[in-house]
């Protein structure tokens, strides 16, 4: 997947949506205009680089793996496992999802996050 498509994907499992939203000109004029809908909602300019940075920033990933499920949280922890990224401190998952692991980058994270929800392209 090319970083851009993990972007996307990532976005949209995070609730992140496409959208078009008519834009009154200053002419009036209307036209549309390609964004973002936030999961809380809130309309971003496509040129505003949005959705986040999920490959580069941790604190995004961080966001991200809230979403994940105790169950898919033992697999997350096992694809980064799989794929080389050094645990420590890191036991079985317990109920209230609190789960830590140190050394992983954000593009391993986010290589890690779409394997777990099935949607990494080889």
């Amino acid at each position: 997947m090319t970083p851009e498509q993990q972007r996307i994907t990532i976005a949209e499992a995070c609730g992140w949506k496409k959208t078009t939203q008519d834009v009154i000109g200053f002419t009036g004029d209307v036209y549309a205009e390609r964004g973002w809908l936030s999961p809380l909602g809130i309309y971003q300019r496509a040129s505003l680089n949005v959705p986040p940075d999920y490959l580069n920033d941790l604190n995004a990933m961080h966001e991200a793996e809230k979403s994940l499920n105790s169950s898919q949280q033992q697999q997350y922890l096992d694809q980064l496992d799989e794929h080389g990224v050094p645990l420590m401190g890191v036991g079985e998952i317990n109920n209230t999802s609190e789960f830590w692991l140190v050394h992983a980058t954000a593009a391993q994270r986010a290589e890690a996050f779409l394997r777990t929800i099935g949607k990494w392209i080889d």
